[in-house]
């Protein structure tokens, strides 16, 4: 994307029904942003991650009854650190960055609805599918899951910083692919705690994906 930062208008929808885009937040986060948050809004054309948790949460929250209001979405792609890495620049070296986590944080506060921060990412991504020279093996996968889980110790702790760091450190040799959206929502979250939930990966010989689920507090 052109920009760090893209956000959509148009509701997600899913096969239970469309999640509707929450207006009122988002012009509120535009409005301390002060840039235009729907130039790359293109990026949403081919992009899953976020039509995944749609579904999830169509299928947890489709439902409200006792007049509770129906629940809104704010559907941001985030797209700036890999640069960083390739560069071996800072996280935020871009304003554009600090200045929309910022806006993004104050937004959360200010909000009078209660705000649920979503996440949807994934972690590793090797073989030769993705541009390793070998085929994995159990030792291969082994070896990445002991390096996720030390990455995501500094998940666990909401440390933004360190967590670029653990993936920096190597040049992302591992490709993590949820590398800014993970950053971004920890950055947006100053405080809070999370727990591993589960661990696992998709073990291809050609290409193999790890992700987990986490909860934060």
């Amino acid at each position: 994307m052109a920009d760090p930062f893209a956000v959509t208008l148009k509701p997600y929808d899913t096969p239970l029904g469309a999640a509707a885009v929450d207006r009122v937040f988002f012009e509120a986060l535009e409005r301390r942003y002060g840039l235009d948050l729907l130039a790359s809004e293109t990026a949403h054309r081919n992009e899953h991650s976020i039509e995944f948790q749609a579904v999830m949460l169509r299928r947890v929250l489709g439902e409200r009854r006792w007049g509770e209001r129906p629940f809104t979405i704010v559907p941001v792609l985030a797209s700036f650190l890999h640069e960083a890495v390739w560069t071996g620049g800072q996280p935020e070296a871009d304003p554009r960055v600090p200045r929309f986590l910022d806006a993004l944080a104050e937004s959360i506060a200010a909000s009078d609805r209660k705000v649920c921060v979503i996440a949807g990412v994934d972690l590793a991504h090797v073989g030769p599918r993705f541009g390793d020279a070998q085929p994995n093996t159990e030792a291969v996968l082994e070896r990445v899951a002991r390096e996720d889980r030390a990455m995501l110790e500094t998940v666990k702790a909401g440390d933004a910083a360190a967590f670029y760091r653990s993936v920096a450190a190597d040049g992302d040799s591992r490709r993590i692919c949820g590398l800014s959206p993970i950053y971004s929502f920890l950055r947006a979250l100053p405080g809070a705690r999370g727990d591993i939930l589960r661990y696992s990966q998709a073990p291809d010989p050609q290409g193999a994906v790890s992700f987990c689920a986490a909860a934060f507090s």
